[in-house]
């Protein structure tokens, strides 16, 4: 098979009838019927039946051996086959390892089928040191309690390195422990990697799914120090099927996780740092996570992807650290989309933020809503590194208590690889923000290329009084900003204005923008009006000048101009001429002698 294709569709939505399609294909394992062993226990010994014949081929004291035996009986005889263990109580003494190159189906009744064991060792392994990725390993409908093992922190399933390795209707009870290698189902670096509709109990890490497809869907985590439900493509720090990349397809769907990440992440798609890919899409979508008894550090990363989708995702409760995560944009998401989730949580640390890093970043139709629970001011803002944003239709509700602030509510730092665009519009935004310096939303660049903005239809409430509802700044020389600052509504405490200044002095922020809003210059920026402008100018006559000029701030000369007389000593016969920097008002007869007695409203757009 060939490396992955090389370039994803801007808008990734994989058909899940297709998915379900796929692994439907790679399940079926055509044995001859001899070709199976059906094993169950009297209580005092476990029996291997062939099913088939009905004849009893293995006898054993001790399970381990038992299924041990069957297992290579069928690889050697069949090249593999299928052993379906009926319900009771079995204990297992140590690891029994699946051949490499073996078809494989291990089955139970599903809770009726117990492995009980507290000792320190994997029930089931295939990890073979020179693989032939040839292998599909499926494992179905059992359930292993290793309730009472303590420090134990040993792998409980483990699949590397197979064509497939499917986990499906597998429950795993433990002990909580923080330490690592500590998973109830462990799939690295497979082709295909699917763990459905499994159930996890108290462990350091849940489930973790590794393929150039993997795919964890449907399953049920509770109480995991680290990690919930996770996967990832093919690692490059692992060995490689011939003919692929590192990389691949990861989707983490459907799956609850309650009380998972208190010390790490719930859901998370994690390609790790080795890979810096180039391709690898990861689907993180309608999954739930809620703390019920602990707080969860970061709910939802997207890590080390090239491509990351995350969309209609629900996070309630309590949040100690990044509600979502991505890694640095420098180690390879392109795009990255965040859609339709709800977040509705209490914060219990005061660094709560989204952290969204791609070159381009699309936000839309989220809810987040976060109470503080710190007396402190909570860093609850989304936070986006990008060179293109759209963040659009999303709800964003804020409280802290009385006298804090959540800082920012969107704070965009360009990456400045190449002209930055954004666009933000229809959001619904309430939250108390900080009033040095800052605003609901800020742009904040020390990037070097031009700046285009659109801002529109937002609505933006704070109870406190920041001093504009957009600030754009940063701390770079020449700075330019293109602003269209339009139609947005400003409640609360909140002046409709946005801002312009520049950090550092003697550099300068330049802004040029269409509003129908107040632009004020806070510190070391000019401004310039794009298209429109308009306002009233204020003059004292002498009775002798005839002509009065207005700076009309436009970026060039403008091609409509009107001025309307504002006090009575305006009045006369004049007409309008203009230029690149004014508007030029010329009487036939000078206004007469006074102070501040010529009013002019003026209109001028380019």
């Amino acid at each position: 098979m060939s490396g992955i294709v090389h370039s994803w569709p801007f808008e990734i939505d994989f058909n899940r009838a297709q998915i379900r399609s796929r692994i439907k294909e790679t399940d079926i394992l055509d044995f001859k019927p001899e070709a199976s062993y059906i094993v169950f226990t009297d209580g005092s010994k476990y029996y291997a039946k062939n099913g088939d014949s009905g004849t009893i081929e293995f006898t054993d004291t001790d399970i381990s051996n038992l299924l041990q035996n069957a297992i290579n009986t069928l690889y050697s005889k069949y090249g593999g086959g299928r052993i379906f263990i009926k319900r009771g109580t079995y204990y297992p003494t140590k690891t029994i390892t699946i051949p490499d190159g073996i078809n494989l189906i291990i089955e139970g009744e599903g809770n009726n089928t117990v492995f009980r064991y507290t000792s320190q060792f994997n029930l089931f392994k295939h990890a073979p040191s020179n693989p032939s990725w040839t292998s599909i390993i499926v494992l179905r409908s059992f359930k292993v309690d290793r309730s009472g093992s303590g420090s134990n922190n040993t792998d409980v399933l483990v699949i590397w390195y197979a064509k497939l390795a499917m986990f499906d209707n597998i429950e795993v009870v433990d002990d909580y422990r923080t330490a690592d290698g500590d998973e109830a189902i462990n799939a690295n670096n497979n082709i295909v990697a699917i763990a459905q509709n499994c159930r996890v109990f108290n462990k350091s890490y849940g489930i973790w799914v590794g393929g150039h497809l993997s795919i964890a869907r449907g399953n049920y985590v509770y109480n995991t120090a680290k990690v919930g439900v996770a996967g990832a493509g093919l690692l490059s720090n692992l060995a490689l099927p011939p003919g692929y990349s590192a990389g691949g397809v990861t989707i983490i769907e459907d799956n609850i996780c309650v009380d998972c990440g208190r010390v790490d992440e719930a859901i998370a798609v994690d390609y790790g740092p080795a890979g810096k890919l180039t391709e690898g899409l990861g689907i993180i979508r309608n999954n739930l996570v809620m703390s019920q008894n602990y707080s969860v550090t970061h709910p939802i990363n997207a890590l080390y992807v090239s491509h990351a989708v995350v969309e209609g995702n629900k996070v309630y409760g309590s949040v100690v650290g990044s509600m979502l995560g991505t890694s640095p944009s420098d180690t390879g998401i392109t795009y990255l989309v965040v859609r339709n989730n709800a977040f509705n949580v209490t914060a219990n640390n005061n660094w709560v933020r989204p952290s969204l890093y791609a070159k381009t970043v699309i936000v839309e139709n989220n809810e987040l809503r976060v109470n503080s629970a710190v007396s402190t001011d909570v860093l609850s803002r989304f936070d986006v590194k990008c060179d293109y944003l759209v963040f659009r239709g999303n709800r964003i509700i804020i409280t802290t208590p009385s006298g804090y602030y959540s800082e920012y509510v969107l704070y965009v730092t360009p990456l400045g690889n190449t002209d930055f665009y954004a666009v933000i519009e229809n959001n619904y935004i309430d939250a108390p923000v900080s009033n040095v310096w800052t605003a609901p939303i800020e742009i904040y660049s020390s990037a070097s290329v031009n700046h285009y903005i659109w801002f529109m239809k937002n609505y933006v409430k704070s109870t406190t009084n920041p001093w504009r509802v957009l600030s754009v700044a940063g701390n770079n020389n020449n700075l330019t900003f293109y602003v269209l600052y339009r139609d947005n509504i400003a409640l609360g405490a909140l002046p409709n204005k946005v801002g312009f200044r520049n950090d550092t002095s003697g550099y300068t922020t330049t802004g040029i923008i269409d509003t129908d809003a107040l632009a004020e210059v806070l510190k070391n920026a000019v401004i310039k009006y794009m298209k429109r402008n308009s306002g009233v100018a204020t003059f004292s006559g002498d009775g002798a000048t005839t002509q009065f000029k207005i700076a009309h701030g436009l970026a060039s000369t403008p091609s409509k101009v009107i001025v309307t007389p504002g006090s009575s000593d305006a009045k006369g016969s004049f007409y309008v001429t203009a230029d690149s920097t004014y508007i030029y008002v010329n009487y036939s007869t000078a206004p007469p002698s006074g102070t501040n007695n010529v009013v002019l409203y003026w209109y001028a757009e380019v």
